[in-house]
C-alpha cells in the first residue's frame, strides 16, 4: 500500500472475514492478489474448521460472454469507467490503479 492510501489492504479484508465467520461456515475469495500477499490468518481458519475456496477469476471462460454482450449493446461498460488512458501511459494508468488511488476503479486502455 502507497503512504497514505485509504484503501483496506487485502489482507485485512481476510482477516475480517475470517474473524466475522461462524465456526464450519464457508469463505469464498475470487480475486487477482498480489504475490507478495502472503499474510493469512491460517492458524484461525483452521480452528473455526472453515472451509474455504480461493483462486483466480476464470477469465477465459467468462470473456467471450461478456465481449458478446457488449458488442450486441446489451451492456454498456462505459457507466462503470472511472478512467480512459491512452495506451502510451499505461504504466503509469497501472501505478494509480495498483496503489488504489482514488478515482481509478475501472481504466479503459485506449490504442
Amino acid at each position: 500500500m502507497a503512504p497514505g492510501s485509504r484503501a483496506t489492504p487485502p489482507s485485512q479484508v481476510l482477516r475480517w472475514a475470517v474473524e466475522s465467520l461462524a465456526k464450519a461456515a464457508r469463505c469464498r475469495s475470487s480475486a487477482v492478489y498480489s504475490e507478495a500477499l502472503n499474510v493469512f490468518p491460517i492458524g484461525q481458519a483452521m480452528e473455526k474448521n472453515l472451509t474455504i475456496k480461493m483462486g483466480n477469476c476464470n477469465h477465459r471462460r467468462y470473456a467471450p460472454h461478456l465481449i458478446e454482450l457488449v458488442r450486441t449493446g446489451a451492456i454498456d461498460p462505459t457507466r462503470i469507467l472511472t478512467k480512459v488512458v491512452e495506451m502510451e501511459k499505461v504504466l503509469d494508468a497501472y501505478r494509480h490503479f495498483d496503489r488504489r488511488d482514488s478515482g481509478w476503479t475501472k481504466v479503459e486502455l485506449k490504442a
